[in-house]
């Protein structure tokens, strides 16, 4: 069955798990923020590309989505499958710090953490307490802080990504986009030699489709 148990640093996950996913050279992490009770779009996403990644990073405002789909995987085999064994997660400005799950579960949901994968440091923040529609200098900042020199962060709702020497990313929203954008979320692809992120916009006809795009830039900074 599903571990719901959280580690010291708030990540669902064994430390075996979390472990093995530190040691890999190559890793895929699911990455979706912003979900504002788009709760069965958080769970397509899932069904299909829950099995094909190390993780899922999930960066605030839509908690109990991703805790919705956790429960439907603890009573469905299928569903189970579909999600990889280290789940991370931040409080966005509409999340609760802390909650109870329906098997009276105490969750609780940090302001920011960390998870490493491959030779990569992430930090994964909402960034509201930073600023982030202003810039990232003060996310940069809280990165070093850290240790990290990855960062994921939502709120904005645009799809964003900044290589350098601190890499930064945003998947946008998958329910609420905003300055143009579509509705969307990542794949963190992690190597020894490169981050990189694969974006996908969500179609919504009769049936969902997930689309590879590269989103534009709607920073002036």
């Amino acid at each position: 069955m599903l571990n719901l148990s959280q580690l010291e640093n708030g990540i669902l996950a064994t430390k075996k798990d979390l472990e093995h996913l530190e040691k890999k050279e190559n890793s895929k992490i699911l990455v979706i923020s912003d979900s504002h009770g788009a709760a069965e779009i958080l769970l397509e996403i899932v069904k299909n590309f829950g099995s094909q990644v190390n993780a899922i990073i999930f960066a605030g405002d839509g908690i109990f989505d991703l805790f919705y789909v956790i429960e439907k995987a603890k009573n469905h085999i299928s569903v189970e499958k579909w999600l990889p064994p280290v789940i991370a997660f931040a409080k966005g400005n509409n999340d609760p710090a802390s909650f109870l799950t329906d098997s009276e579960k105490k969750i609780i949901v940090p302001q920011k953490v960390t998870l490493k994968a491959g030779n990569r440091t992430i930090l994964v923040s909402h960034g509201h307490s930073e600023g982030v529609y202003y810039d990232f200098s003060t996310l940069e900042a809280t990165a070093k802080v850290y240790g990290a020199n990855a960062v994921v962060f939502g709120h904005t709702h645009v799809p964003t990504e900044f290589p350098g020497t601190t890499y930064i990313m945003n998947p946008g929203s998958i329910s609420s986009p905003r300055h143009r954008s579509f509705p969307s979320f990542a794949i963190l692809e992690i190597a020894k030699k490169y981050i990189n992120s694969i974006f996908y916009r969500i179609e919504y006809n009769q049936q969902l489709k997930f689309i590879p795009y590269h989103p534009e830039s709607f920073y002036g900074f």
